[in-house]
């Protein structure tokens, strides 16, 4: 795969803070804190960066709420700044303006202007912070299209640094690791390096390297998980700071539409490896064959027939069970019917014997596990979400678009008491839910409590419905300032309908 390796993975810089590990917390707050200070005092930008970096991961790593994580910013680093009034102070100040969240960005330029009031100033060297100049990429992928490594060279001066990116690709493409090596050329090399028979490398020109790193490394600081190591929660706001040097403009994405992906189909049920599955049941071949295309074409610039092992076994073990109510016969043929699909995807897209054989070689264990993913009651409740919208040839993002507004509205409930799933898609379940979360609280603006619920369900059926879309703006817009899900709701069943 394109993963970045051991042998691939960028060296840090001779340590930065040391990851977190059994200290005590308040030597290991201390320890890396310090070793941020001894950074800006010997001024250098890059290591001052991903010591800051590190510094502001903390709390992070921790699984500290986001208001105890901004709390803990401001009183370590920001406050501690304005503390000991320092040409040093005011460059960690810059660094923090440079690299931290919009909260953070706005506590450290207050204090930093209290300090510049005092005729303390930031030394030249910090206000280069962040505005390293793009040099070049690369990019490492598996012949399969499962994921992906993105590198970037910057300069800072004479000196060159490199970041990169591993992206998933088997669902919405995200950042699941990212590292910052000092020596350019070693990563490029490491890129390079001819170690996997899958793998291949191309130099992309900067503005599709922006393309293929922008939305994952925002998903990745999004949804960044316990399994993520430290450097990678730690640097990603470096890697978003790089890329957001990279011109936006370039080629232009080809264009897959539902046009492509039913010819991409009736190219499938009228090939030689289709004969027997349509000769069976044509009905469900095909239905099965739009639900592989159509899922391998989700994304811009992904042709339809793309998959790879990890991509099938996303698709069928996640994917298919949270979304398609099957039919017993749609069932019994998924074996037969996937396996033949798999098959001329790999002949449709060139692949040799040896890549075929690893594209199809998981399938049976994937077959075996379906069963059970697809009977699980977790899956059962989500296909409810999307019961009344989904069809064979749907388009996959805008059924995600979909899902997530309703499950904004409805969030996904846990199983039963007995363990049967919850009916999401009965109207009567998603308001006995809504009761269920908002018949404690205390209604506002003159409502009644009897009122207030009236208009809490009518805020959740506009939500689940899209209708009218006004709600939802209103709802994401608040999303994106820092209100909670339920504030959200809550606020918008107080305004007047």
């Amino acid at each position: 795969m394109a993963r970045v390796s051991k042998k691939t993975r960028p060296r840090r810089h001779p340590a930065p803070a040391s990851a977190p590990g059994r200290e005590d917390p308040d030597d290991l707050v201390e320890r890396i804190v310090g070793s941020l200070w001894r950074a800006v005092a010997a001024g250098d930008l890059l290591r001052a960066e991903l010591e800051a970096a590190t510094c502001m991961a903390l709390p992070r790593v921790g699984q500290l709420a986001p208001r105890d994580a901004q709390a803990f910013i401001s009183k370590v680093l920001v406050e501690e700044a304005i503390r000991q009034p320092s040409a040093d102070g005011a460059a960690m100040l810059r660094l923090l303006m440079a690299l931290g969240s919009p909260a953070t960005k706005r506590s450290a330029s207050q204090a930093l202007g209290q300090l510049t009031e005092a005729g303390m100033y930031p030394p030249d060297w910090v206000t280069g912070a962040g505005k390293a100049i793009p040099v070049q990429a690369w990019r490492r992928y598996d012949v399969f299209g499962d994921d992906e490594a993105i590198a970037v060279t910057f300069r800072y001066g004479e000196a060159e640094h490199g970041v990169v990116g591993q992206i998933d690709l088997t669902g919405i493409p995200v950042a699941v690791a990212v590292g910052v090596a000092t020596n350019a050329a070693s990563l490029i090399e490491a890129i390079n390096r001819e170690d996997d028979p899958f793998d291949r490398t191309e130099q992309i020109d900067l503005a599709q390297a922006r393309r293929h790193l922008e939305a994952p490394l925002a998903r990745g600081d999004e949804q960044a998980d316990e399994g993520a190591s430290v450097d990678t929660v730690a640097y990603l706001p470096v890697a978003r700071s790089r890329v957001r040097r990279l011109p936006a403009e370039g080629a232009a994405v080809p264009v897959f539409t539902a046009a492509d992906r039913a010819a991409a189909v009736d190219d499938f049920l009228k090939s030689p490896l289709a004969a027997d599955v349509v000769a069976a049941d044509e009905d469900t071949a095909r239905f099965w064959a739009e639900v592989l295309t159509g899922y391998s074409s989700r994304l811009p610039g992904e042709p339809p027939g793309q998959v790879g092992p990890r991509k099938l076994a996303h698709l069928l073990l996640g994917h298919v069970p949270n979304t398609f109510d099957l039919s017993v016969v749609q069932r019994q043929h998924l074996a037969p019917v996937v396996t033949a699909w798999t098959r001329w995807s790999a002949e449709h897209r060139g692949l040799d014997e040896a890549a075929t054989a690893r594209l199809t070689e998981s399938l049976p264990e994937v077959f075996a596990r379906f069963g059970p993913a697809y009977d699980d009651p977790a899956a059962v409740t989500a296909r409810g979400y999307l019961a009344d919208l989904v069809v064979s040839d749907a388009d996959v993002s805008g059924l995600a678009t979909q899902v997530a507004r309703r499950v904004f509205a409805v969030p996904l409930p846990d199983p039963a008491s007995d363990g049967a799933p919850v009916q999401v898609s009965d109207p009567a379940v998603r308001r006995a839910l809504t009761q269920d979360e908002f018949g404690a609280c205390t209604p506002h603006a003159g409502l009644t409590q009897e009122e207030f619920l009236a208009a809490v369900h009518r805020v959740i059926a506009e939500l689940w419905d899209d209708d009218p879309q006004e709600t939802f703006q209103a709802a994401r817009r608040m999303f994106a300032s820092g209100a909670d899900r339920h504030d959200i709701i809550h606020t918008l069943a107080e305004k007047p309908a």
